[in-house]
């Protein structure tokens, strides 16, 4: 165990957990964050590698698994969260295979990522999923998650890649806090065993080793329990262990009920945890996109009526053209959406029967040149020439069989 455990982990790897909000000031706090999120200029640049960190949590978690599930078959006393990490952990590597599938990482690329010094390469909507599980200890509803983003829109608008790519980053984010909770409960599980081989040299007359630095709360829990099974040469344990506390301005008594809400705490974020983990499975994200996706309210507005009545599957390649037409910001894909059905009124206007009174004549149809023209799209060289072949297909698959044909003739 003690072998396991080292290096020790960075003092900053504490659970996500932090005042658990009610729904209102939940929302507020989204507001906040929105407004305080600065995105960096360049999103492609990774400083904060979501795949490589997904890995390096699953591989602890499965040892840790390992190290917990060996100690219950030796019948050692473990954390009461252990049984939820035991019981449940095919889940996480069924999520983990999923996520690595989900989040290729051209599309990780593109999402708008942060500037500020603290949150440096990490996608935006990566930082609020973890923003959201610190302030529910774990525990996420759909409520929850639909007025958390709805708030942070209201400031600052999401693109529609951020929001397909919220349950992932969800996902990640509980990963990587289980992972954490895992490191507690196994330096908690080697102070125990740390405290009853302290215990057992004693018994056998050994010499008194220095205590371990810091005591951990477990440590001094596990004593005070043993202790009470043993003789009087232990005492002099128990006043080493008073007067180190002292110094630090603490009792065993403090120390051992803060080992109990330790425990308790752990319990319930565990559990949370894993509960959030298996609602995101039975979640429809279809819908969940469509309803809080501003670019998505704003193509409903169109003046025919006819993209409220279309299929999914239809929806969302118009979505996709707005996406391709905008820069990288959710700003920008809501002005696209408002100048594509702004277009279609001013048509809808003069004749409701015209083609271009519906938004699709200007996203996919024969007006998007001039939509283009509108929203300052430059398309790419590639998207150029393929038009240009296109626009001249006769002269350009002619030329290209004579061309092909003067190359391969024989000379005379």
């Amino acid at each position: 165990m003690s072998a396991f455990l080292r290096p020790t982990p960075p003092p900053e790897a504490t659970p996500l957990r932090g005042e658990v909000l009610s729904l209102e000031s939940l929302e507020e706090r989204a507001r906040t964050l929105a407004a305080v999120f600065t995105l960096a200029r360049d999103p492609g640049v990774l400083r904060h590698d979501v795949l490589a960190q997904l890995d390096s949590n699953m591989a602890f978690l499965r040892r840790a698994y390992r190290v917990l599930a060996d100690d219950v078959r030796k019948g050692v006393v473990v954390d009461p969260a252990v049984e939820w990490l035991l019981d449940n952990f095919h889940l996480l590597d069924s999520e983990a295979r999923a996520l690595r599938h989900d989040l290729p990482i051209r599309y990780y690329r593109k999402l708008p990522k942060l500037a500020a010094r603290e949150f440096s390469g990490r996608a935006r909507i990566h930082a609020m999923a973890i923003e959201l599980i610190r302030h529910g200890d774990g525990r996420i509803d759909a409520e929850r998650l639909t007025r958390f983003v709805v708030a942070y829109q209201s400031v600052a608008p999401l693109t529609l890649g951020e929001l397909w790519a919220w349950p992932i980053m969800l996902k990640l984010a509980l990963l990587e806090n289980l992972r954490i909770l895992a490191e507690g409960i196994l330096r908690g599980q080697a102070a125990r065993l740390s405290a009853n081989a302290l215990l057992a040299e004693l018994e056998s007359g050994g010499a008194m080793r220095p205590l371990p630095v810091p005591l951990h709360s477990a440590f001094v829990a596990q004593l005070r329990q043993r202790m009470l099974e043993h003789d009087p040469r232990v005492l002099s344990l128990h006043f080493q262990v008073e007067a180190a506390l002292a110094e630090r301005g603490t009792t065993p008594e403090d120390m051992v009920r803060s080992e109990y809400q330790r425990q308790a705490t752990d319990q319930a974020s565990t559990g949370n945890t894993f509960s959030s983990l298996r609602l995101f499975t039975s979640l429809d994200w279809s819908r969940f996109v469509e309803r809080v996706s501003q670019v998505e309210q704003i193509l409903r507005r169109d003046p025919s009526g006819d993209y409220a009545r279309m299929d999914f599957q239809s929806r969302d390649c118009y979505r996709h053209a707005v996406e391709e037409l905008a820069d990288s910001t959710g700003e920008a894909q809501v002005r696209v959406s408002l100048r594509a059905v702004e277009s279609a009124r001013g048509a809808a206007a003069r004749d409701p029967k015209d083609p271009a009174a519906h938004v699709g004549f200007h996203l996919i149809g024969d007006g998007r040149l001039g939509l283009e023209i509108d929203v300052a799209y430059h398309p790419p060289l590639g998207t150029r020439v393929r038009r240009f072949a296109f626009r001249h297909s006769t002269p350009a698959y002619l030329g290209s069989i004579g061309l092909v044909t003067a190359l391969v003739a024989p000379r005379t």
